[in-house]
Parts: structure tokens; sequence; C-alpha cells
């Protein structure tokens, strides 16, 4: 299935991760229209659920064929969870965090974004070269919605460079101490957003699954996507391309040098 417009696929997920709604402007519903409000671009996206959402979502993308499901699952199927839970050493939770948000659940969810990646690659029901990560709410941090969103179209009908690259937003220096990345989130990376092709993305899965166990085996938390990246960076497993940014609209804003 092809849009010929679109070069990009993007790739996102609602995954059930808590009992309860922990914040009533953060529910399912206030997500979705989020969400929708990227569907309405009319841009190629993957997206990964649990089975809570399946119905909802079916009406969606039964009216938006740019929307495709690629998985119904749950945050225990994922590959990241199993090994988690299969570590001999008991994880401890970062020290500083929301007690109610930073939940394991949660961590596993985040550090599963390249695999949702992977494997959306591997289906790649659109035929793209590059694929890009989008968190499902994404924007939620836009403060000049309109030409976020006209960007975000923009980069999905570009060409991009024939080089390898994997393109990172992030908002803090190189980390140079993994005791850092224990306790506190470390922003080298903003984690909701980043792109590349699809060879790099796959190496970036393949560095991410295989040493999974060796940082939790070494830090024994359980913390956040990002800083599990910075490590991967730190440990010279995995090399992006990286811009500054925050978690607002300079979260998109790709370096020019990667479009044709």
């Amino acid at each position: 299935m092809e849009n010929n417009n679109n070069n990009v696929t993007f790739v996102t997920a609602y995954l059930k991760t808590y009992e309860y709604d922990y914040d009533e402007t953060k529910s399912f519903e206030k997500r979705l229209e989020l969400f929708m409000k990227i569907v309405e671009l009319n841009i190629n996206i993957c997206l990964f659920i649990s089975p809570e959402y399946k119905d909802a979502i079916d009406l969606i993308s039964n009216k938006h064929k740019n929307l495709i499901v690629i998985e119904v699952l749950s945050i225990e199927d994922l590959e990241f969870t199993k090994i988690g839970n299969r570590n001999s050493n008991p994880l401890s939770p970062p020290e500083r965090r929301n007690n109610v948000k930073d939940s394991s659940n949660y961590m596993f969810l985040m550090n599963s974004k390249i695999e949702f990646i992977k494997k959306t690659i591997n289906a790649n029901p659109f035929n793209n070269d590059y694929f890009c990560w989008f968190d499902f709410s994404l924007p939620y941090i836009f403060k000049n919605m309109e030409s976020s969103l006209t960007k975000l179209k923009k980069y999905s009908e570009s060409n991009f460079t024939s080089e390898p690259f994997i393109s990172m937003p992030g908002c803090w220096n190189k980390c140079s101490n993994v005791d850092v990345l224990k306790d506190f989130i470390y922003w080298r990376f903003c984690g909701g957003f980043f792109i590349g092709d699809k060879n790099s993305l796959l190496s970036f899965y393949d560095v991410s699954i295989y040493y999974f166990e060796e940082f939790l085996n070494l830090t024994k938390k359980l913390v956040w996507e990002v800083n599990y990246w910075a490590w991967l960076e730190l440990m010279g497993y995995v090399s992006f391309t990286w811009y500054l940014a925050d978690h607002n609209d300079t979260i998109i804003n790709i370096p020019i040098d990667f479009m044709l």
C-alpha cells in the first residue's frame, strides 16, 4: 500500500499502562484528539495499540486509510519488558521520578519505541525507506500548532539524503558518567520524536535489545529510554546526529542537511 507523495512512515503506540488515568487532561480521549491532528494530515502512520483501544481505533482507520494498525498487543508482550522481567536482579525505580506516572509499565513502554519502529520496518505496509517515531499525543507540546503540523506534512513528502542517519533531538550535552543516569531523567534526548533510514534504525534496535540486560545489571534500575540511549551513546554503541531542541515545537526541527 503506497501513498505516492509520502516517503516517510510515522510510527507510534498507545498501550494501556495504568489501571486508572492519573490525570483527566491526559485520558485516552484527550490524547486521541491530539493524535487525530496528525492522522488528518494524511501522512503514512503505523500504530500499535492494546486491546482496550482496538474498537475506537478501528473506526478511525476504516475512515482514514493512511492509518494502519500493525499489531494489537500488551506491554507484557514487548521484548524489552520480557528482558526486564526475567532479569535476575530486582530492578529499582529511579529516586527522582513521578511516583504515579513513572511506573515499571511506563518505563518498559518508553524503552520499546525502537521495538515498534523495528516491527513497522519489517511490515513496511507503505513501502517507505524512512521512519519517524512520534509520541501518540505529540501535538500536546506544540505552541504553534498549525505551522508545526505543516512541517510534519512537509517532512512526509521530503526526499532524504542517501547517507545513513538517525536524527535525534535533545536538550543536554552528552552524558559523561553513568551514575547520573540512575536516579533522575537525563534529557540528552527529548524522546518524543526521531527519524532515520530503515537500516540505521534496524541497527539501533539490534544494539538496544542486545545491551539492555547489561544496562539493567549495571545500574540495577529501570529508567527512561532517554537515559538508556544516553548510556548507549556514552559507551560508543550508537551514534546519532543530535540537534538542540526542547519539549515544544523545536523537537521537530530536523536539520536541513538530511533533506534534498
